[in-house]
C-alpha cells in the first residue's frame, strides 16, 4: 500500500463514528477494502508503460544564450509522427482510466445531472426569435426560429449533423436585422479559427458566402442586411495554422453576394 493511501485511511479513521463494539471490527474492513483498492491501483502503475517521446536538436538563441527545444516537432500537430505518439500514449492512458472501479459511477451520475433540457437567451431580429435548444444529452445546441413566444419552432440548424464526429463546432451565429438570414462560424477541432458561412432561412440551404480566418471576433450586420463587419487576421502559412504568430488583425466588411 502506498504512504499516500495509509495517510488517507487514517484520516477516515480518526473521523469515523464511534460505533460501540465495532470500532475495530470496522477499522479491519476499510483497511481491507481501501488496501485491496489501492494495491491495486499501485501494481497497475507499476505496470504502465509509457511511449518514449523523441528529443529533437533545436536549439533558439536568445541574445547569446541558447535555450533547448527538444519537443519542437509535437508542434507540427498534422505530423504522422506527432499522431502515431498520441496513439501510442491512448493505448496507455484509456485502459488504464476504464479499470479505475469509481470510474463508471462518476460518469453515471455526471450523465444523470447533465441531462436535462436547456435554452438560451433569445436574439430577436425582425420580429422573430432565434435561440439554441438542448434535449439534454446532445453534444451541441441546434438553432430554432419562432415567430414570437407563442409561434411554432422551426429548426434552422443542427451543428450536430454537420459533423459526426463532433470535430466541426458552432461557434458563433448572428441573424440578420430582417430575420431573412444568418450567418454563422464554424471552428475546426476546438481552434479559434472560424470560418463564416450565410444560411438562407426561406430555403433552408447555404450561400456560396464564405469568410475565412475570423478570430477573436464578433459579428455584426449593417441595418440594410447586405452585410456584416468582423475582424480577422491574414492568412497563416500553409501547415502553420496553430504556429503562425498573431498579428496584424483589421476589420472587415462582407458584402452577401461577394466573394
Amino acid at each position: 500500500m502506498s504512504a499516500g493511501a495509509g495517510g488517507i485511511i487514517d484520516s477516515m479513521l480518526k473521523n469515523a463514528p464511534i460505533v460501540p463494539n465495532m470500532r475495530g471490527l470496522s477499522a479491519i474492513m476499510l483497511l481491507a477494502v481501501l488496501g485491496s483498492a489501492c494495491e491495486s491501483v499501485d501494481s497497475r502503475e507499476s505496470r504502465l508503460t509509457y511511449p518514449t517521446a523523441r528529443k529533437g536538436d533545436v536549439d533558439d538563441d536568445y541574445g547569446g544564450t541558447k535555450v533547448p527545444d527538444p519537443y519542437r516537432w509535437m508542434e507540427a500537430l498534422d505530423s504522422k509522427e506527432v499522431a502515431g505518439w498520441v496513439a501510442a500514449s491512448n493505448q496507455v492512458t484509456e485502459p488504464y482510466l476504464k479499470a479505475l472501479p469509481l470510474r463508471e459511477h462518476f460518469n453515471k451520475r455526471l450523465t444523470e445531472l447533465w441531462n436535462y433540457p436547456r435554452v438560451s437567451v433569445p436574439v430577436v431580429e425582425g420580429g422573430q426569435l432565434f435561440y439554441q435548444r438542448n434535449t439534454g444529452l446532445q453534444r451541441q445546441s441546434p438553432i430554432f426560429i419562432r415567430a414570437g413566444l407563442t409561434g411554432r419552432p422551426s429548426l434552422v440548424i443542427d451543428p450536430n449533423v454537420i459533423s459526426s464526429d463532433g470535430s466541426l463546432s458552432l461557434a458563433q451565429w448572428m441573424p440578420s436585422p430582417d430575420a431573412k438570414l444568418l450567418v454563422y462560424g464554424l471552428a475546426e477541432g476546438g481552434a479559434d479559427w472560424l470560418t463564416l458561412r450565410v444560411r438562407d432561412l426561406a430555403s433552408g440551404k447555404d450561400l456560396s458566402d464564405e469568410v475565412r480566418w475570423m478570430r477573436f471576433s464578433n459579428i455584426s450586420w449593417t441595418k440594410d442586411s447586405k452585410g456584416f463587419y468582423y475582424s480577422r487576421y491574414p492568412e497563416p502559412p500553409k501547415n502553420k495554422v496553430f504556429e503562425a504568430a498573431l498579428s496584424g488583425q483589421a476589420i472587415y466588411y462582407h458584402r452577401i453576394g461577394s466573394p
